[in-house]
């Protein structure tokens, strides 16, 4: 059975959301930061989150997940084929709700919990605010254009931004979000699967 080490509200949420969404069996298990397991250092002693362990094959990368999850156990429509005409934008929004979105704010976080409180608030950390909320451009572009990311269809590129959004929302940005992004986050939230991988501990 599929393995996933997970702790709420971090990257794993993603991993969880899409099990539940494709209706795969899975076992999640407690993947703390502070005081991690052996079972967890074992399959990644950098200690970051997700970790997915499918028989021999362990992954520590939330969207390198999504896509393995899809195409290993599909086909889904989660995961559109290169034929697909929304394959291109799937690819592009996949990626973006980590790269260009969620990965601005981890240091937000970090510093929220983690940083004196004389650095909790400097240049680098209202840059990445400001870059974040400069992404979201592209979101509300798409968003014109159909419900999803990849057009009238929901996708994996959906969990991603969607994690991204929910990331956004802990650390505070929620209000900056237009009212497009709002009611887009709002389906995805509402949606039975993310509601079941959220109350997973």
């Amino acid at each position: 059975m599929i393995r996933v080490f997970h702790s709420p509200r971090s990257r794993s949420l993603r991993v969880i959301w899409m099990a539940e969404e494709m209706g795969l069996p899975y076992e999640a298990q407690a993947g703390s930061l502070m005081k991690p397991s052996e079972a967890f250092l074992k399959v990644n002693p950098t200690r970051t989150l997700p970790v997915l362990v499918d028989g021999d094959t362990v992954i520590t990368e939330s969207i390198a997940i999504l896509q393995y999850l899809g195409t290993r156990y599909g086909p889904t429509p989660l995961v559109p084929q290169p034929q697909d005409p929304s394959y291109a934008d799937y690819l592009q929004f996949l990626v973006l709700g980590e790269a260009s979105l969620a990965a601005s704010l981890t240091p937000l976080v970090r510093a929220m919990f983690m940083a004196p409180d004389d650095q909790k608030q400097n240049w680098t950390l209202t840059n990445n605010t400001e870059s974040f909320l400069k992404q979201l451009h592209h979101v509300d572009a798409q968003l014109a254009k159909g419900p999803y990311m990849a057009g009238q269809d929901f996708t994996a590129a959906d969990i991603s931004v969607g994690y991204a959004l929910a990331f956004g929302e802990f650390v505070g940005l929620a209000d900056k979000y237009s009212p497009a992004i709002a009611d887009y986050h709002q389906r995805l939230k509402d949606r039975p699967a993310y509601q079941r991988a959220s109350a997973v501990q």
